[in-house]
């Protein structure tokens, strides 16, 4: 079995965005205004708390965001998993085209972070110190932006991919 054969996965939960929290609760004080609305509109209110509270339910189960990182034959697959039944491939990456490996605050990803690129955030949107930012060549050779909160594991094994003089994560 050759290295590149080899392959790790990862998977962090992401904490809810501040719209996510706003859609929570407006549907939270929907959900009141309907119970208190039952007395004078009867069977209708009921019919609108239900529904309400069918919809709640659903919004809750669909802000509980998974993030899976996934190296496998020298590229980096993100996928995002919703209500721990629907995955969507968030992007592929060829971790052999990557330009930096960093830690998000190093000198290094500072030098690059005023470029204009598209930023993918993969992380779990708590921890900002364990960040890792990849800088990195697109399909269409376009290079992006990514954040990643990788393990051990997964540090270890771009460390195998990347070019060395690329790998800055060993470095302020």
């Amino acid at each position: 079995m050759e290295m590149s054969d080899i392959s790790v996965e990862q998977i962090i939960k992401q904490k809810a965005s501040n719209n996510s929290i706003i859609f929570k609760v407006v549907m939270i004080i929907a959900c009141i205004l309907a119970a208190t609305t039952i007395p004078s509109t009867q069977s209708f209110g009921f019919l609108v708390l239900c529904l309400l509270v069918v919809f709640t339910a659903m919004l809750f189960r669909h802000y509980k965001i998974e993030i899976e990182y996934a190296i496998v034959d020298n590229e980096l697959i993100i996928d995002k998993i919703t209500a721990r039944n629907s995955r969507r491939r968030c992007g592929r990456y060829s971790l052999e085209k990557a330009e930096l490996v960093a830690k998000k605050d190093s000198q290094a990803a500072l030098r690059m972070a005023h470029k204009d690129l598209r930023t993918y955030d993969y992380t779990s949107r708590e921890n900002e110190e364990n960040i890792v930012v990849i800088y990195t060549y697109n399909d269409n050779n376009e290079m992006e932006r990514i954040l990643l909160e990788p393990n051990e594991r997964i540090i270890e094994r771009i460390k195998e991919i990347v070019s060395k003089q690329c790998y800055k994560l060993d470095e302020n």
